[in-house]
């Protein structure tokens, strides 16, 4: 049975293309075999001085279309207006 309850993310990568046919099938066979009997898209992006590999070997990828990690929530934005949820001392609880 298939999983329905996927979640999917719809988002704009700037910069970036979908391969075509030819190109991807002159891959490298490692990486379509990492793909095979999988669904997806092969895209090729812009990446100024590989800085959106990190250390580890992990790619972020620059999106639009997605918030940022480093900030609130939606819901800590619209019920928590600044900070006022957060607890830094024991004397924060209400």
């Amino acid at each position: 049975m298939a999983n329905t309850d996927k979640v999917r993310f719809k988002f704009f990568i700037p910069d970036a293309r979908v391969l075509g046919a030819e190109e991807v099938a002159s891959l490298p066979p490692e990486k379509k075999e990492k793909a095979a009997g999988k669904d997806g898209v092969w895209i090729d992006m812009v990446c100024p001085d590989k800085s959106c590999v990190a250390a580890d070997g992990n790619i972020s990828v620059p999106a639009l279309g997605k918030e940022s990690e480093t900030k609130r929530g939606t819901w800590l934005n619209l019920f928590c207006p600044e900070g006022s949820c957060e607890i830094d001392e024991p004397t924060d609880i209400p």
